[in-house]
């Protein structure tokens, strides 16, 4: 039975390496690489419903054409005619406005792959034109990093070896059941696990102790327990003098703010604050985990750098397992030939026109000389994933072509004018290295294309062809590249020679981890100011009388975002409504039964869908999973700032009875 090697592409902490099994010419089974030094052969629920992902019969099979934008009326076309289409808008905007300037691309995270990068060498190719920069999801927790901890990206597999692990803002048992393993081998060492959340997750269950906190005011709590240990004396004062800038300016803030003012902000009692400080002070090394939801407030940056600032108190940094854990960009340490690939110079512009992703349709609708006229988009399902859906809405009506390349018909290719058909994973070669793990890993093809499927290279490949026959010299993007030759092209010297990798071809045998930096002499931790006033008082953000509900969207176990949402192994009920999670004082308050038909609104529209009493929500917290069927996102809004992330859990909301047969 042939065996394939492939790496699971979706933007999250694993990127689990696997084995695929062949049978017949067919898929028959996949499992976890057991040579893998992070995963260890195993997988989550979503990895093992892959051989149903590969032939699932939602997929999108043929490029389509749609009669009316919106309309649902689909038209099946040829590549040849889909490449014609968007070839000939492209030149003829071109002819119009004298640059490309007028074509743009918006791409998600929905395919880490580094192949997957054609996208952007496509649109270089064509010199310059309109791109998205920026990170809609980690993109504020980084640069409050940047400015207080560097560039420090401890080794996960070393989180077995901490003193002490507190979660914060993370549900790991949810969303990276592979983190899982190091953390049990901590716990049966003896070390305590806490976990600090708005909402009490399966992590949570698991946790030696619980700290249920208001949503968004983690900094508020670091400052409590930061100071208590300066207080007390309870602080690594070797560390600090040697390795540490600021702290005396760090500790004068600290002395503006009271543990009254901490416990009301939090909603944290006095002796748990007192609690976590004493196991700060007692364990060492203390591993602190920083959740992508934490850092998803206004507020996030100052969270961030508030939690840092613990590890620095108790000396963490540099030591086996202690320090912060957040992500890290190993991509930045490839040539990354196609997406910094140069495009044909232009006569009077010097380079493309970015506009700041976490803004995108806002920025978009507001170009001129030339407008924004035609969209590409891949990777993603900004109609329900992204936020200011109503922003989104207004920019699709001013485009003259839209193109979505996905696998599904979701949200964002129905309001598009054409859809390509992606090819899967299993259908292409890549490359792949995770924001967690420090492991780089090889994805061969294993299937044919499903029916008239494409990569994204393929595409960009033969896209370019189309234009540059229409129009000799359009674009320069190298459409003779295989898979390979880009592949081969990102594994320089320098990378061989930080995963200890002598051929390129040894990377089709095994994965390799990345050689581990010490921490340097010349590093220190810059102590962030303590800004209070950066922080929404919640007292007065929870007497909002409009919308006083605080409405959370996490992650489930069971999807990532919108995907995978129409695989009947993992989601047998596919239903067209959302659960919304209630608290039992909410419910009560609005006489509200379990199973309830019931309707969460705001400024921005209303969902409906069943009601679900949870017993461990907070009075103020109403939860609802994300979904393609019913996207929860068009229920945010918010003025996003250039360089931060997507605010997605700063959305409030209220709540009504409703009757499903009115």
């Amino acid at each position: 039975m042939p065996t394939f090697r492939n790496t699971c592409p979706r933007h999250c902490y694993s990127s689990c390496s696997m084995i695929s099994h062949m049978s017949g010419g067919k898929l028959t089974r996949v499992v976890g690489d057991s040579e893998h030094g992070y995963t260890r052969g195993r997988l989550c629920a979503k990895g093992y419903s892959l051989i149903q992902y590969a032939l699932d019969e939602y997929r999108l099979k043929y490029p389509l054409r749609q009669v009316r934008r919106g309309s649902g009326e689909w038209r099946r076309i040829s590549w040849d005619q889909a490449y014609e289409i968007i070839a000939s808008k492209m030149i003829e905007l071109n002819t119009r406005y004298g640059s490309n300037l007028g074509l743009g691309y918006y791409k998600g995270n929905g395919n880490a792959g580094l192949l997957h990068q054609a996208v952007e060498g496509m649109f270089a190719g064509l010199g310059p034109h309109t791109r998205p920069t920026g990170d809609i999801c980690s993109a504020t927790g980084e640069a409050a990093l940047m400015e207080t901890v560097g560039e420090l990206s401890p080794d996960p597999e070393e989180m077995g070896d901490a003193g002490l692990i507190v979660i914060w803002g993370a549900n790991p048992a949810n969303t990276n059941i592979n983190q899982m393993k190091f953390i049990y081998e901590a716990r049966q060492k003896g070390v305590p696990l806490v976990v600090i959340d708005p909402l009490l997750t399966h992590t949570a269950n698991r946790a030696d102790l619980y700290v249920q906190i208001n949503p968004g005011t983690d900094g508020w709590l670091a400052w409590g327990i930061a100071k208590i240990l300066i207080e007390s004396g309870r602080i690594d004062k070797k560390f600090i003098q040697e390795k540490t800038r600021d702290f005396d300016q760090y500790k004068l803030g600290l002395k503006k703010i009271t543990l009254d003012e901490v416990c009301s902000q939090t909603g944290v009692h006095l002796s748990v604050v007192e609690e976590l400080a004493a196991l700060y002070a007692r364990f060492y090394p203390a591993a602190n985990w920083l959740g992508f939801g934490m850092q998803r407030y206004p507020s996030g940056g100052e969270s961030v750098k508030a939690v840092s600032a613990l590890a620095a108190l108790t000396g963490s940094f540099g030591s086996v397992g202690g320090g912060v854990y957040f992500r890290h960009r190993p991509q930045e340490e490839f040539p990354l030939n196609i997406a910094k690939h140069q495009g044909i110079k232009h006569p009077l512009l010097t380079s493309s026109r970015e506009v700041p992703v976490n803004d995108f349709p806002g920025r978009a609708m507001k170009l001129q000389e030339p407008p924004l006229k035609m969209l590409w988009v891949s990777c993603g399902n900004p109609l329900a994933q992204d936020y200011n859906l109503r922003a989104w809405r207004d920019l699709f009506q001013h485009m003259e072509l839209i193109i979505t390349v996905d696998l599904y018909l979701n949200s964002t290719a129905r309001q598009s004018d054409l859809v390509l058909p992606a090819a899967s994973f299993f259908e292409e070669e890549d490359l792949h290295v995770s924001f967690w793990h420090h492991w780089l890993s090889y994805n061969q093809k294993v299937l044919p294309a499903f029916y008239e499927s494409k990569s994204d290279l393929q595409i960009a490949r033969e896209l370019t062809r189309k234009l540059n026959e229409l129009r000799p010299g359009f674009s320069n993007f190298p459409a003779e590249k295989e898979p390979w030759d880009w592949i081969a092209g990102e594994l320089s010297p320098e990378v061989r020679e930080l995963y200890a990798l002598e051929d390129p071809a040894d990377l089709q045998k095994c994965s390799y981890k990345r050689s581990k930096e010490p921490l340097s002499p010349d590093w220190s931790y810059r102590f962030p100011e303590i800004q209070p006033q950066r922080f929404q008082d919640v007292r007065e953000r929870d007497s909002s009388l409009l919308f006083p509900y605080h409405l959370l969207t996490p992650q489930s176990l069971l999807k990532f975002h919108t995907q995978y949402e129409t695989l009947s192994w993992l989601n047998s009920e596919n239903r067209e409504e959302p659960m919304i999670e209630l608290a039992e004082e909410i419910a009560c308050k609005h006489t509200i039964r379990e199973d309830s038909w019931v309707e969460i609104y705001n400024e921005n529209g209303f969902v409906s869908g069943r009601a679900k009493i949870n017993p461990y929500l907070p009075e103020k917290i109403i939860m609802v999973e994300q979904s393609d069927r019913y996207p929860i996102n068009h229920l945010i809004s918010g003025q996003g700032k250039e360089g931060e992330s997507i605010p997605y859990f700063d959305c409030r909301v209220n709540l009504r009875r409703v009757r499903k047969d009115v």
